[in-house]
């Protein structure tokens, strides 16, 4: 029987095809020849060596450029290997790495042409706050020391009451009174807290407390002038790298949307 089995002509025929498809899966000659297939150019050449002069302040010799063409070789070939192993996948910083590229990408091909005067003032209209001048201050202010809380508010209503601000001023080598400051100026002078806090005082009566890096203090405000918008011919240049970084964001951000949309994505615990 298995001589008649050995004779029969089907079995000669899987045999040779067996033994072909084993002779091209030994040989690799069912690669792709391009997959194979290293070309430096003098575009490679030339960024090695511009690479190599950045880096040694020289231009590289014969043997040191065979050297880094060399080294670009073997990184492609290993390059190469390892994606057909598969072991560009699940490895965090790789990922990463490609999003990040990605990103950038991304970003590079946004629009970066100049935006008009008419772009640039619709989008100060509409971001008012970040470039609107500081605010200028008229203030009174007595220092009531390093006490709690409650004593200086209790110390506050006296003020409200009628009591003299040198009765309960404690002595320190800060002006009392201060006129047209910005809060830049302000903050030099009695701490970023303390200037942030003037914005919630009301006008014309004492308030607080108001804590400073020093302690506790009564504050008046006398007069407040809001900052106005500066003209768009003083602060252009501002203008116009934000507008151009908001564009790339949104493009970029786009660019995430319309990659997403051809993506079918489930996640555990999401409807």
């Amino acid at each position: 029987m298995l001589g008649k089995f050995v004779r029969e002509p089907l079995v000669h025929f899987l045999g040779g095809a067996l033994l072909v498809f084993a002779f091209f899966w030994a040989t690799g000659a069912d690669r792709d020849p391009a997959d194979y297939r290293i070309s430096i150019d003098q575009t490679d050449i030339d960024r090695l060596t511009s690479d190599w002069v950045r880096n040694f302040r020289r231009p590289p010799t014969a043997d040191e450029l065979d050297g880094l063409i060399d080294q670009e070789i073997a990184e492609e070939i290993y390059y190469r290997e390892a994606l057909r192993l598969g072991l560009d996948k699940d490895d965090p910083v790789i990922r990463r790495r490609l999003f990040t590229k990605m990103r950038f990408i991304d970003s590079e091909n946004a629009e970066t042409s100049a935006p008009t005067d008419a772009v640039l003032q619709q989008w100060l209209k509409e971001h008012p706050e970040k470039y609107a001048l500081s605010p200028l201050y008229d203030f009174e202010q007595i220092y009531l020391g390093q006490i709690t809380a409650e004593q200086a508010k209790e110390r506050i209503e006296r003020l409200k009451e009628g009591a003299k601000p040198a009765d309960l001023a404690r002595s320190i080598s800060l002006p009392e009174t201060i006129q047209n400051a910005t809060i830049a100026e302000i903050s030099r002078q009695f701490g970023d807290e303390f200037a942030g806090a003037l914005d919630q005082l009301p006008t014309g009566q004492w308030a607080g407390p108001v804590v400073s890096g020093f302690g506790m203090h009564a504050v008046q405000i006398i007069k407040k002038t809001p900052g106005e918008t500066p003209a768009l011919a003083d602060i252009r240049q501002q203008a116009t790298n934000d507008w151009l970084a908001a564009r790339r964001a949104a493009q970029k951000e786009q660019a995430l949307a319309d990659y997403r949309s051809q993506y079918e994505v489930t996640v555990a615990g999401r409807p």
